[in-house]
């Protein structure tokens, strides 16, 4: 990828992100708080420093460290249950305290859509954008396996974490405006282990400019999938929205050379 072009794409999600803040539906009342904000925000600390640290660990391993341990099982490729996806899952439920009175389960968002003409636009216009990405940069075809595991990791774990979890619990403590605004922040600051010494640090070449354009890249994606949750009160239209961003161009590389 050349360097400019991440950049650009940049760019595009900034806009994207004040389009649907400021254009496309509108945003309820904020959530009621149910904990005090010190402890709200204790959880968003501590769940965000640990799965920072486990990537961290991971990227370490996979990259310099290959002596390390690291729980992993790999069922079949792509399939692979490790530390980092089973605390996805394990720590909303934690997080939400799903036994007790106080529950934030409705909060995690697993419901229907409260606006359905806006979350149909939020999707048009992410769908035309993973086109339009297509169409500059190409996409990687991909395995029927790789499509459906990608329905689990990374789309639906990471939404779980930064915006059933992260998202939800700063807009109690912040508001609305400075939830996504956060939560879009934390969500790109996780991929840093990937981006500068990890996956995509070698996948681009060890190119700092890249890799900080993909970060830029993940704080705005970021705060679009925060706007979306928000204003939907949905996890299912971010998390499609993640999915389309991920892999609508590998979808279309691997139909083209099918053909």
């Amino acid at each position: 990828m050349a360097d400019y072009l991440i950049y650009i794409q940049v760019a595009s999600l900034v806009a994207i992100a004040l389009l649907f803040h400021k254009k496309i539906g509108n945003y309820p009342e904020k959530l009621v708080q149910i904990r005090s904000r010190r402890k709200e925000l204790l959880d968003v600390m501590i769940i965000w420093g640990i799965m920072f640290i486990v990537l961290t660990y991971l990227m370490l391993r996979a990259f310099y460290f290959p002596f390390l341990y690291y729980p992993s099982i790999t069922i079949i490729t792509p399939i692979r249950i490790d530390l980092y996806l089973i605390l996805s899952f394990i720590l909303p439920v934690l997080a939400i305290r799903y036994w007790s009175s106080q529950s934030e389960m409705s909060n995690l968002g697993f419901k229907k859509p409260n606006n359905w003409l806006a979350s149909l636009l939020f999707l048009v216009v992410m769908i035309v954008f993973s086109v339009v990405t297509f169409l500059l940069v190409g996409g990687n075809s991909l395995s029927l396996i790789s499509f459906i595991w990608g329905i689990i990791t990374p789309a639906l774990s990471e939404e779980l974490i930064s915006r059933g979890i992260f998202t939800s619990k700063l807009e109690r403590i912040y508001g609305i405006n400075k939830a996504w605004l956060l939560s879009g922040i934390l969500f790109g600051l996780l991929h840093i282990p990937n981006d500068f010494f990890g996956y995509f640090w070698y996948l681009f070449g060890q190119n700092f400019i890249v890799s900080l354009g993909l970060l830029l890249n993940q704080i705005a994606t970021g705060w679009i999938l925060g706007i979306v949750f928000i204003k939907t009160r949905s996890i299912l239209i971010p998390f499609s929205i993640h999915y389309i961003l991920d892999f609508l161009p590998a979808i279309i590389q691997t139909i083209i050379v099918a053909l």
